[in-house]
Formats: C-alpha cells, sequence, structure tokens
C-alpha cells in the first residue's frame, strides 16, 4: 500500500499468452458460436416446416380446387419456361451455324446469304443507341428539300456546309459489324447524298461553270476525307490478302490508295501496275504463277549463303518476277498509267534513320520491284536490299547516292540497304493521313500476333458501353 492509503496491483494476463493458447482459445469460441447459430437455424427451420407442412397438405389435397388449380399454373408456368429455353436454345443454335457459316465462307455470296438469314434471326438492337438518328434524319430531310426546290447552287452550298464521312457517328462499327445492310435511315442518306453529286456532275445548264464544279468536287473530296486498303505482312498467310482484293475487284469496291508491307506490298504492285480489265484477268487466270521462293538448295549451299549475305534465301528469283509482274515500272508511271496510289513501307538498318513509306509524291523514280523486295526483306530471310530507281534517260540506278566511307572496307559497305516493312511501319496509317487526306481504312492484317490485340479490342467495344461504341 502506498502513502495515499490505495492499494496497488501489479499487472497480470488474462486468457493464454503463447501464440499456440491463442490458437486453441479462438478455435474453441468459433467453433462453440457457430455451434450455437447452426442449433439456432436448425430450431428454427423445424418450426417453420412443422407450421407449414400441414398449410401445404391441405392446399395439396386433391379435394382441394385451389390447390389444384395451384398446381395447374405453376405447371403451365414451367412448361411454358421450358418451351421458350428449348426455343431460345434451338435458335442459338442456328445462330452459331450461321455465324460459322460465315466465318468460313468461301466467296462473297455465301457469306451474303448467311448474314442475310442471320439478319432475321437476331433480336432488333436500339439502333438511335449507337448513332444520332436525328441528325441524319433532319440533314437528310433538308437535302431532299434542296433537292425538290431544283436550284443547283442551293444543292452545292448545302453540301459543302456539312458533308463528312461520319456524320452523327454513323460509322460506328457496332452498326455494320456481322451486317448485310446498314439501317434504313443511313441508307437513304447515302442515296440521296449521291444522287446530288451525280446530278451536280451530270447538269449541262450555264447555272454552274465547269470550273465552279470541279472546285466543289475538290474541295468536298478533301473534306470527306479519302479510304485506303492496307495490306499487313504475315509470310505465308499473307494469301488471304487475295481473296481479299479479288472480292473487292469483282464488286468495284477497290480503293484507289493500296499500301502494304513485306507479303501485302506484292499484292499492291500486282494491283497498282494494272488496269481495271488486266486485274480482272489477272485474278482469273494468273494467280497460280506465283513462285516467289526458289528451292533451298543443300545444307552447304544455304550455309554459304548465310556466312556470306546472313539470309537463308536468294532474293534474285523474287526480283526477276517482280520485274515481270509490274513490268519495270517506277512508283510515278504506274500512277500516271492507272490512277492509283501505291504504297510501300521499308525499314532502314540504321539506328537513326525511321521508316519510310514510297509512293508517287515521296519516291517518284523509285521501280516497284526494287521497293517490293526490299520490304520483304525480312532479316534472316532475305539481305536488306539497295533501292534502285531510273534516272533522267530511264536506266536502272541506285536510289541513294553511295556514303564517302573508307575505301578498305569495299564497295558492299557504301550502300544504303532498306529492309522488312512490318518490323517498323506495318500499317503506314499516319503516313497516309498526311499525304492523300486518308481517313478512312480497309485493313487486311495477317501478321498472328496481332490476333489478341484486335480480340481485346473487341471485348472493349462489347462491355465498354457508350464509351467503347466511339472507339
Amino acid at each position: 500500500m502506498d502513502e495515499s492509503g490505495e492499494a496497488s496491483v501489479g499487472s497480470f494476463r488474462i486468457g493464454p499468452s503463447t501464440l499456440l493458447g491463442r490458437g486453441v482459445a479462438f478455435r474453441v469460441l468459433l467453433f462453440s458460436s457457430l455451434w450455437r447459430l447452426r442449433a439456432r437455424a436448425y430450431a428454427a427451420i423445424s418450426r417453420v416446416r412443422s407450421a407449414a407442412l400441414p398449410v401445404a397438405a391441405s392446399w395439396l389435397h386433391l379435394r382441394n380446387s385451389h390447390g389444384v388449380l395451384l398446381m395447374a399454373v405453376l405447371l403451365a408456368l414451367f412448361l411454358r419456361k421450358l418451351s421458350a429455353a428449348r426455343s431460345r436454345a434451338a435458335l442459338a443454335r442456328r445462330r452459331r451455324q450461321h455465324e460459322k457459316a460465315m466465318l468460313h465462307a468461301g466467296t462473297y455470296e455465301v457469306w451474303a446469304r448467311a448474314a442475310k438469314v442471320l439478319d432475321k434471326m437476331s433480336e432488333q438492337v436500339h439502333e438511335a443507341d449507337f448513332y444520332d438518328e436525328e441528325l441524319i434524319r433532319n440533314r437528310l430531310e433538308e437535302l431532299r428539300r434542296r433537292r425538290e426546290d431544283g436550284s443547283l447552287r442551293d444543292v452545292v452550298f448545302c453540301m459543302r456546309g456539312d458533308l463528312v464521312r461520319n456524320l452523327g457517328n454513323m460509322c460506328n462499327p457496332e452498326l455494320h459489324k456481322g451486317r448485310l445492310e446498314v439501317p434504313k435511315l443511313i441508307k437513304e442518306y447515302i442515296e440521296e447524298v449521291s444522287t446530288q453529286l451525280r446530278m451536280v456532275c451530270e447538269s449541262d445548264t450555264d447555272e454552274l461553270l465547269l470550273e465552279e464544279k470541279l472546285a466543289f468536287v475538290q474541295e468536298t473530296r478533301h473534306a470527306f476525307g479519302r479510304t485506303a486498303l492496307l495490306l499487313s505482312g504475315g509470310a505465308s498467310l499473307g494469301s488471304f490478302h487475295v481473296g481479299v482484293v479479288k472480292t473487292l475487284v469483282e464488286h468495284k469496291l477497290l480503293p484507289r490508295i493500296i499500301a502494304g508491307s513485306s507479303v501485302g506490298s506484292i499484292i499492291c504492285s500486282i494491283v497498282a501496275t494494272r488496269t481495271w480489265p488486266e486485274i480482272e484477268s489477272f485474278f482469273t487466270d494468273s494467280l497460280q504463277t506465283l513462285q516467289f521462293f526458289d528451292r533451298m538448295g543443300g545444307i552447304f549451299a544455304v550455309m554459304r549463303r548465310v556466312t556470306t549475305y546472313g539470309a537463308l534465301h536468294d532474293i534474285s528469283q523474287m526480283q526477276r518476277l517482280l520485274r515481270d509482274l509490274t513490268s519495270n515500272l517506277t512508283f510515278q508511271e504506274a500512277y500516271d498509267m492507272t490512277g492509283r496510289v501505291l504504297g510501300i513501307t521499308v525499314c532502314s538498318p540504321r539506328k537513326n534513320e525511321p521508316p519510310r513509306c514510297l509512293n508517287y509524291l515521296t519516291a517518284p523514280h523509285v521501280v516497284i520491284w526494287s521497293a517490293v523486295t526490299a520490304s520483304c526483306a525480312f532479316p534472316g530471310l532475305f539481305e536488306a536490299q539497295e533501292l534502285m530507281a531510273k534516272d533522267r534517260f530511264g536506266n536502272i540506278v541506285p536510289f541513294h547516292a553511295p556514303f564517302a566511307t573508307d575505301p578498305e572496307q569495299g564497295p558492299g559497305a557504301s550502300k544504303r540497304r532498306w529492309r522488312d516493312g512490318s518490323l517498323e511501319m506495318d500499317l503506314p496509317m499516319m503516313r497516309l493521313k498526311e499525304l492523300f487526306n486518308v481517313n478512312h481504312f480497309i485493313v487486311s492484317q495477317t501478321n498472328p500476333h496481332i490476333s489478341p490485340l484486335l480480340r481485346m479490342k473487341e471485348l472493349v467495344r462489347a462491355y465498354g458501353g457508350r464509351f467503347a461504341g466511339k472507339a
């Protein structure tokens, strides 16, 4: 006891002091609590069962008309739900069959038949959630009113004011994915715009001069933007590009701007160096002649190429075939002959040199076969290639002047070489936007490592709501 008269008590512990003892105590308390909770639950269930069983037995008795009626209603609801579930399952099976037919369709006609049936089977979605229906309807009514008035100047004034490609988000992929036709309102708008464009171009009155028509068409095209077809690399999988281009040719939908890299540049060069009748006949008669690889030869020949050039294949056979396919044309000559813009991407082995998109503006005098072989020169498969061009007299000369290097390094060290364009710029979208005002792309992507990224993008669009609708 201290001086104040209060008793002092020393500190002491309550409960187990060791970790093991505390664990045992916790388990005992927990199990006892769970046992009491289970006992209370069993007691409550027993009380409910003892109270509900007599009532249920009286309702389910055959002499109770209300109970029999209730059982009949419940049975009817169950059978109705079961029938609806079976119908949905059968519809889902048919949908999967048609989706599989679309996925494995060998021609556009087969795909279109399956898509048409699938459109009829699909549930009607609220299309107004994906685009501005009111805006397009008002715009369509205004265009029709201007056309009915009969003034070409009013038509030109109205179309120049608000003719854009993605008006009201009508290019939303959700409106077009897996569907045979666009929504009716968008289709009517496109048909009305096409009708008025033809009306302006085909008019022979003095209301619009030829210079005014040309200015209107050029300015409208620049504001509306252009479409380009892009063909990626992908080695042997690039053969799928042939089917894409062939279908576009058959339906007269091939864009005037075509660009590609690696194996895609081969198909692009074939299309861009031929007139329309030649393209149609080529995809009918000449596809089987495309043999770009020679036989590798024996092990010693392969080892000699690898040690000398760092490549498995000799690129000379590809060069000879491409010379014949492209008629030894330059980018400028191909553009002058066909009116199509060809773009081919190449990359430099040099560290600080960016990739290039060769076309009739950036490399007008480069021969196309040289650009294609450079774009196909994948490291280890083909050696990097030097770009060749035509001089003022039509002679084939190196496109780049040689570097001023040490003579002891040999003549090969001074060459400026290029290799596979898909290594750094597989699809030159940004460059085409800058040079040719392209704002809409048709892409044939055959690189297998891109597939997971495309699948991820589809999932974002599927579950991202309104935010993903504008992706």
